[in-house]
């Protein structure tokens, strides 16, 4: 009988050690509960947004493009072109040769399996194109470009290099502002905008280059450095109404290397007919 009471003594207090543990660790969870929701419900701590570029950010900012814009007299590339129009891609390989004064760019678009499609010649702000495909031969000026269809924007000297080249050039300005975070503005004497350079970040090396009053945006990435020569492996050209790109992937890339002239001419088969742009 005592053994019986004994037994059921034991049990009692097992059961009540049991269920004060079992409190402790329902209160610990809890209380761990109300920490975490309480620091859930603690306000956010946001991150000031950069300021503008201060003066003399931009002044070392457009002096390193400029130095950048001197130091190539000259180069040759090879990649890959994407064109995307209407919602379908297709895609080329590509070589380029170009010398910056004079203005003269050569470039030759192949299919990947190697049949010659269109070469065009870029010669300050003429315009001669040889289409395979079509036999024919089209001249004009670099404005009708865009007439190809297969480049979405028109183009403009500066604008053609800065596409081959793979970094913007400066267009003429009499001041530079900024008045958004990583952003410079190139103004005209009638403080017209004639130029909108943004930057990424980290780096302060152009991300988007705009042009107002203009059809057309370069945007670079995967940038490079080549003996000091910096230069993006991924440019694209849009045309911001209609989204229409085209990506020029660069694989290689050569510069301040002489370019023999016959690299630069233009070679029209006979039988090929002539056709003005315009």
């Amino acid at each position: 009988m005592f053994s019986l009471l004994n037994q059921k003594s034991c049990l009692s207090r097992l059961f009540v050690y049991a269920r004060c543990k079992l409190n402790s660790s329902v209160t610990k969870i809890m209380v761990g509960l109300c920490l975490l929701s309480l620091q859930c419900c603690s306000p956010l701590l946001v991150q000031a947004p950069s300021p503008p570029f201060a003066k003399q950010q931009i002044l070392d900012i457009l002096s390193c493009l400029e130095e950048q814009e001197a130091s190539v007299r000259s180069f040759f590339s090879s990649g890959r072109l994407v064109f995307n129009q209407n919602g379908s891609e297709s895609d080329a390989n590509i070589l380029i040769a170009g010398t910056r004064d004079p203005l003269c760019i050569k470039v030759e678009i192949t299919h990947p399996w190697g049949q010659p499609l269109i070469h065009i010649l870029i010669n300050e702000t003429k315009l001669y194109i040889v289409s395979y495909h079509e036999k024919r031969y089209y001249f004009g000026l670099l404005e009708d470009l865009c007439s190809l269809r297969v480049f979405p924007a028109p183009l403009e000297p500066d604008q053609a290099w800065s596409l081959v080249r793979g970094y913007p050039v400066l267009r003429k300005y009499d001041r530079a502002v900024s008045s958004k975070k990583n952003q410079i503005t190139l103004l005209s004497g009638t403080e017209e905008a004639v130029q909108v350079i943004d930057f990424y970040p980290e780096s302060n090396l152009p991300r988007l280059v705009s042009f107002p009053g203009r059809d057309t945006m370069l945007s670079f990435s995967d940038f490079q450095n080549e003996c000091k020569i910096c230069y993006a492996r991924d440019i694209r050209l849009i045309d911001p109404e209609t989204g229409e790109m085209l990506l020029l992937e660069l694989k290689q890339m050569v510069f301040n290397k002489s370019i023999p002239e016959a690299i630069l001419r233009l070679e029209i088969p006979p039988d090929f007919e002539v056709f003005p742009l315009r």
